[in-house]
């Protein structure tokens, strides 16, 4: 009896080594090397400004800002800006002193931004373009002109406005980077 249930346990082991190294026998392996070249992005950003040099209270200063998708797939841009007016000496050099942005409550520099296709969101700062920019295709003026407020008071006879924009695009499906 032990003979046969010796036999038969060799006979068992024989089968799933036949039968594994039948498997081995036919399997096959070959790999592919896929490889993908990602679009880049190629924006450009228009903006049409000429600097006053001797900038009065009511004056218009035409600025034009808009982004140009030159890339093959659709992008979504966002802008956000920071101002500040800078006191300076009688050489024309900062002292280092901010003014204030604001005249008896309104911007001492009035922007007069595209909020029609512009949305401001004021969680992150910034004005999101409502429309996906199609590949060769632009945004609308973001901003068309800033005006000296006609209340501006003489603490920025000598002064120096500062309108720094952060413009930021990204693929339509993608997401924002901080």
């Amino acid at each position: 009896m032990k003979n046969k249930k010796s036999l038969a346990a060799i006979i068992a082991i024989a089968l799933i080594i036949g039968i594994g190294g039948t498997f081995a026998y036919f399997t096959f392996t070959e790999s592919f090397n896929n490889n993908f070249t990602l679009g880049s992005e190629n924006i450009d950003f228009e903006e049409v400004f000429d600097s006053p040099d001797d900038w009065l209270p009511c004056t218009i200063t035409p600025k034009v800002l808009d982004v140009k998708n030159k890339s093959s797939f659709g992008i979504d841009a966002r802008i956000s800006f920071q101002e500040y007016w800078e006191e300076l000496d009688e050489n024309g050099r900062a002292t280092g002193e901010r003014l204030p942005n604001q005249v008896n409550g309104e911007d001492a520099a009035i922007k007069n931004i595209n909020t029609a296709d512009w949305t401001y969101n004021a969680t992150d700062g910034y004005y999101y373009y409502k429309e996906t920019i199609a590949g060769g295709a632009s945004s609308s003026n973001f901003i068309d002109k800033v005006t000296f407020n006609c209340n501006a008071t003489s603490i920025y006879s000598n002064a120096k406005y500062h309108l720094v924009i952060k413009v930021q695009t990204k693929a339509s499906n993608g997401q924002w980077g901080n």
